[in-house]
């Protein structure tokens, strides 16, 4: 009896170490913002906002520029996780190192909200009241049409 309840205690501790690191990345996939996803593809927008091609190339400069910033963010997300697993599986009484690199993802993903903030802020100040009024309104219907 005590072997059997052994092996399924352990069986559901492997199942769920092995689904952490997925659902944390399925969740990371998920998180962002719409407005960079939205303005990072300008040819969709520019005549609804009649967006200039200085603009068109002010805005794709400061995306570009934020990728940049944060790829070595994303990267370090993508092996903090695993760095979880395994010490949880080297040794799975040590939730204090776990805990850590969670804290330290926490920072990063902290970091890159941050300077996905910061670049929001700078392409929105590229474009004129009216544009954003009319980005505004177009985010809201889009929302909408989402939440269907």
């Amino acid at each position: 009896m005590k072997k059997r309840i052994l092996v399924i205690t352990s069986a559901v501790v492997l199942t769920a170490l092995v689904a952490v690191p997925f659902a944390f990345a399925q969740r990371m996939r998920g998180q962002g913002f719409a407005g960079p996803m939205f303005l990072e593809h300008l040819q969709h927008v520019k005549q609804q906002l009649g967006l200039s091609d200085q603009q068109v190339t002010d805005i794709k400069a400061i995306f570009q520029d934020l990728r940049q910033q944060n790829q070595q963010y994303r990267q370090s997300m993508r092996g903090t996780m695993q760095q979880v697993a395994q010490t949880l599986l080297n040794n799975p009484n040590d939730i204090a190192a776990a805990q850590s690199l969670l804290d330290q993802q926490a920072a990063t993903q902290h970091t890159l909200q941050t300077n996905t903030l910061n670049a929001m802020s700078k392409a929105l100040n590229v474009l004129t009241p009216d544009q954003r009024t009319k980005l505004s309104t177009m985010l809201q219907q889009r929302m909408q049409r989402t939440q269907k």
